[in-house]
């Protein structure tokens, strides 16, 4: 996207991005450096605040490292919220935006869902819990507190569950349409990746491979996952399941030799259209994922998608016809039949294939970050008087 002059929109303001840390593969920090170059792009000027930064850092990125001090997440959040309240005043900035939950920003990115909401299913006790009591606290500064931060949110869902808990007022929201890249590879190359990647990983033509894909292991349903293909491990002679992630695979190493069937754990990787290219469908029955930009990722491959309905973008599912969703209260015994389904119907998934792919064609699922730009020029330009 060509870099729009800061003269067009008659002013030019500078922007502090706070995120607490970045690295590779992480959703949420995808979003913050996606929507920096598309605020950068239209002509303003973006700074980024955070604790680490992990892998590489584009060159037009200004990044500011304060360091991770403090022995548990929650004196390492105060050590950082100190350390902004200290640094920022000097930047002459015109608007700050959290892509973390911070005190007192003029926007907040939701990329993360709704803590209390997502909480409610825990034990009564745990509300009286010092990491309750913290992140909880956070959350109504951002949504019930008198600063009055605009958010950005990526569903419909979450605004409903913001309002719920905390009574934000509706305009104070700003729904962005989904932010995954397009698919340009033709059918002929789309099929060499699958079978480069299946022989580079010695994965036969005709396996059947279901992707696990995304980090943060445990929220994302692992365990819901593995148990599903140990279910089904004689459905079919030749099974495979793929997890790719950067989570911590230790914890789950005992379920996955417990499966039967051939469970790879392959790490973050940056190539990972090969992988959606190379399996047969995604399974993501996910605890709760306020969006799910992997669910839209399968899509544009043409992969078929079995997720939980606690995912925001799960009724992009439904809509397109191109997978199943698993309703609430989650089932095990239904999400193990709908794999043995996908496994052994291959002229569903190819149905599904083929839907996915035509309403990718058809839709708005691309344009999050540039559309998140726009509207945090409009909020910071109001904000200063610039417009």
């Amino acid at each position: 996207m060509p870099v729009i002059a800061a003269s067009e929109f008659h002013a030019y303001v500078k922007i502090g991005f706070v995120l607490n840390d970045y690295y590779p593969f992480g959703g949420l920090q995808e979003d913050c450096l996606a929507t920096a170059k598309a605020t950068q792009q239209r002509g303003h000027e973006v700074h980024i605040f955070t604790r680490s930064w992990k892998g590489d850092r584009p060159p037009e990125i200004v990044a500011h490292l304060f360091g991770k001090k403090g022995w548990s997440n929650i004196a390492r959040n105060r050590h950082f919220f100190k350390a902004l309240q200290s640094e920022l005043p000097s930047h002459g900035l015109d608007g700050l935006v959290a892509f973390s939950r911070i005190p007192a920003p003029d926007i907040y990115f939701a990329a993360d869902p709704c803590y209390v909401e997502r909480e409610a299913r825990k034990p009564w006790w745990h509300k009286f819990t010092p990491r309750y009591r913290h992140y909880s606290q956070l959350e109504e500064l951002l949504f019930a507190g008198e600063h009055a931060t605009e958010t950005l949110v990526l569903t419909e869902r979450e605004i409903k569950f913001f309002n719920q808990h905390y009574g934000t007022p509706t305009q104070r929201f700003h729904l962005l349409p989904p932010g995954v890249a397009r698919n340009t590879a033709s059918p002929a190359e789309s099929r060499s990746k699958r079978t480069s990647l299946r022989q580079e990983l010695g994965t036969s033509h005709d396996a059947t491979v279901a992707l696990f894909l995304g980090s943060g292991f445990r929220i994302k349903g692992l365990d819901r996952a593995l148990r599903s293909i140990a279910a089904n491990h004689d459905s079919i002679q030749d099974l495979e399941f793929w997890i790719v992630g950067s989570g911590k695979p230790a914890g789950f190493q005992k379920l996955a030799q417990s499966t039967g069937v051939r469970v790879r754990f392959l790490g973050g990787r940056a190539d990972v259209d090969r992988f959606y290219d190379a399996a047969d469908f995604l399974l993501h029955p996910a605890y709760s994922e306020s969006a799910g930009k992997v669910l839209l990722e399968a899509l544009t491959h043409g992969l078929p998608v079995l997720t939980t309905d606690t995912c925001g973008y799960a009724p992009h599912i439904i809509k397109a016809q191109a997978g199943q969703v698993i309703s609430s209260p989650f089932s095990q015994q239904i999400l193990n039949d709908s794999v043995r389904h996908f496994i052994q119907d291959t002229a569903t998934r190819q149905a599904m294939s083929q839907n996915a792919l035509a309403y990718c064609a058809s839709e708005d699922l691309y344009s999050c970050h540039q559309s998140a730009a726009q509207i945090i020029e409009k909020i910071l330009l109001k904000k200063t008087n610039k417009c």
